[in-house]
């Protein structure tokens, strides 16, 4: 009775050995074909611009440039990289992936308006933009480990989805390091064939 007990043990063990790891490689290659599918991508495009309450965005670096603090203002550069957890089925672990936005000659156009003041009020200067072309980002995808991804639903949606989602995700750090982006016109996601 008590070598069937060892026996049984010792199967047991053997059976739950990960031998070479191939557990772990199972799962990543699991979560790398995840992120490379295109109907998970557009899933999570669609719920960062319509719900976010599954997605946790947490900016991992990030750096502007260029010559917005001219007389006459034309382009920013960015380096822009996310890191995101993404819970796209409540029933399973939430997913880790980064995402970049960077730019060269992101083309801007700036509104300057100066109030010269009189005896009771001072003299000041409003700056905001009046246009900004998102589509001069370029977005890259990658996996926790940083491997690259395809973001090919990123690529294959439309415009107006492209520049949504950019602008939603950097807009407040243009805003916040160089002028006001409350006057630009804004898209409504939901006129847009996508989601």
């Amino acid at each position: 009775m008590f070598k069937k007990q060892i026996t049984r043990i010792i199967n047991e063990e053997i059976n739950n050995f990960d031998y070479l790891d191939n557990d772990k490689q199972t799962k990543e290659d699991e979560l790398y074909n995840l992120l490379n599918n295109e109907d998970f991508q557009k899933q999570f495009i669609c719920d960062f611009l319509l719900r976010k309450d599954n997605v946790i965005k947490k900016v991992d670096e990030s750096r502007i440039g260029g010559n917005y603090e001219d007389d006459e203002p034309t382009y920013i550069s960015l380096e822009y990289f996310v890191d995101y957890t993404y819970t796209y089925d409540s029933k399973k672990e939430p997913i880790a992936f980064s995402i970049s936005f960077n730019g060269d000659k992101i083309g801007i156009s700036v509104h300057s308006q100066t109030d010269k003041g009189d005896y009771y009020t001072p003299s000041h200067t409003e700056e905001y933009y009046t246009g900004v072309m998102w589509n001069d980002v370029e977005v890259e995808m990658y996996g926790h480990d940083g491997s690259d991804i395809d973001f090919i639903a990123f690529k294959k949606a439309p415009q107006k989805i492209r520049e949504l989602f950019i602008r939603d995700n950097i807009e407040n750090f243009i805003s916040d390091q160089t002028y006001d982006t409350g006057k630009l016109k804004r898209d409504n996601i939901r006129s847009i064939p996508y989601c």
